[in-house]
């Protein structure tokens, strides 16, 4: 069997930051039901070192109306713990059908400065008063035989925006890039991290000597971002972890250990990324590329914890342990900076899902850590490298579009007053977002020559050596329609 490769059978982008619930279909008279798990994500930024997002309700809209995919009390989850990663949050049950439209009800954000970090912010009034909509590509199905996986991707850097008033006051305009993920699940360009328990009798081929066959099902699973709030976990919520030959295991303290050391009823973080699984008592499966055995901060201070930060010295050969590599970490948190090491098998992974080689790591790299401290030092099980959108921003207005095969080029009035021509294919993510008093609205664009003439743009990519007829090639375009007259 080695480790579950699957392909995704539909991919639906658009516009958010989110993620897990699953289910499975009824039997008898009874109306069919999907599984649906939702998970979160976010791209780095260097502006906060807190973003506390809370929200008491998500929904599903279809013809039939609203099916919840979480209502109830308050949660509050902290949405650059994912800045470099994916978690997974809730799984739930909800109708078997379909579906069109994301509803998510915020009801506070607050903002921790990175300069100054004990002054929070909190949003005094948020757009619509935080009711989001979310509109991906096309209609999606949830169906009795397979789960149905939402990312929402929100991201901090691009959402949150400085009022020119006299005390420059922010202001919340929510970007939110949103991936449904059907059928055979893949989500190849991230990393999802699932924290819970080994469930006793679970274990599959795990006498079998080869250990490329080995597997196990991890319930009671916990939001690891969560901050506040009930849990969003069940009993009977499970993954299906399948490890390979190449799986790292690190003991909870610190120590890397083969595979035989995970145990039952024993609580672990399987880091990897989700496919899709056979086994009827979970509703996702996990191919993971490291395991972390014992419990996780901010329970147990003395736990594996994730740690945003940059890389103060390029990796030397460790004066203890020769075989090892260990390099400066300077953590976003004020901390002071640390030795961080890595043995043999921690592994290097680029925030869009591409593995590393520890060499790859350099002195200025930022990025996040899975460590465990130890005495003086960190020690890492995964280091995980951060990515941006290239060297371009161009914001301004739309004057008018064209096309040159194999881009449509979006003509942009610039803020400085020149014509910049930003060139957009099928890759690039483009959204929409409409906002008024009832609620914020955001659209993925699969036609960029539908756009207004006059709509507001902001465009991010790379603006080195473009082709002919481009300044640049856009990875991300955000657009706002024209004010009305």
């Amino acid at each position: 069997m080695k480790m579950r490769s699957l392909t995704a059978t539909l991919l639906v982008s658009a516009t958010l930051c989110l993620a897990a619930c699953g289910g499975g279909g009824s039997g008898g008279g009874a109306p069919a039901t999907g599984d649906v798990a939702v998970v979160f994500t976010d791209g780095p930024t260097d502006q906060y070192e807190r973003i506390l997002i809370s929200m008491n309700r998500m929904t599903l809209i279809g013809p039939g109306g609203h099916e919840d995919l979480y209502n109830g009390p308050e949660v509050t989850f902290d949405l650059l713990e994912m800045s470099d990663w994916a978690d997974l949050a809730f799984n739930t049950k909800v109708l078997a059908g379909q579906y069109n439209k994301i509803r998510i009800y915020l009801t506070k954000v607050v903002l921790v400065d990175t300069d100054d970090p004990g002054n929070s912010q909190q949003l005094r009034q948020l757009p619509a008063n935080g009711k989001i909509d979310l509109n991906p590509r096309g209609p999606f199905e949830v169906s009795p035989d397979y789960t149905t996986v939402i990312k929402l991707d929100m991201d901090a850097k691009r959402s949150f925006q400085v009022v020119e008033t006299g005390n420059d006051k922010l202001k919340l305009r929510p970007i939110i890039f949103v991936d449904v993920y059907q059928g055979s699940i893949v989500l190849p360009d991230r990393l999802v991290r699932v924290f819970g328990t080994v469930e006793p009798g679970s274990f599959e081929n795990a006498d079998n000597s080869d250990p490329s066959d080995d597997s196990f099902r991890l319930c009671n699973l916990e939001f690891i971002s969560q901050s506040s709030g009930p849990s969003l976990g069940g009993a009977d919520d499970c993954v299906r972890v399948y490890t390979d030959g190449s799986t790292s295991v690190f003991d909870d303290a610190g120590a890397e250990v083969d595979f035989s050391a995970v145990t039952e009823d024993q609580p672990l973080t399987a880091v990897g990324f989700v496919v899709g699984t056979d086994d009827s008592e979970a509703f996702l499966g996990l191919n993971a590329v490291v395991l972390e055995l014992g419990d996780r901060q901010p329970d147990d201070t003395d736990g594996w914890g994730t740690i945003q930060g940059v890389v103060e010295s390029d990796p030397a050969a460790c004066l203890v342990v020769p075989a090892d590599q260990c390099f400066d970490f300077d953590p976003e948190e004020g901390d002071s900076v640390v030795t961080t090491r890595m043995q043999p098998g921690t592994r290097v992974f680029r925030a869009d899902g591409v593995e590393l080689s520890q060499s790859d790591v350099s002195m200025d790299d930022s990025g996040s850590i899975d460590a465990l401290p130890v005495d003086s030092e960190l020690s890492a099980a995964l280091v995980v490298l951060s990515t941006d959108l290239g060297s371009g921003i161009v914001s301004g207005v739309l004057d008018g579009t064209s096309e040159a095969a194999p881009y449509t080029v979006l003509e942009v009035m610039t803020d400085a007053g020149g014509l910049v021509n930003v060139c957009v294919d099928p890759d690039t993510s483009i959204v929409q977002v409409l906002v008024d008093d009832e609620v914020v609205t955001i659209f993925d664009l699969l036609d960029p020559g539908v756009l207004e003439e006059g709509s507001s743009i902001e465009a991010f990519g790379d603006a080195d050596a473009p082709p002919a007829g481009c300044d640049m090639v856009a990875d991300q375009v955000i657009v706002e329609p024209p004010a009305s007259p």
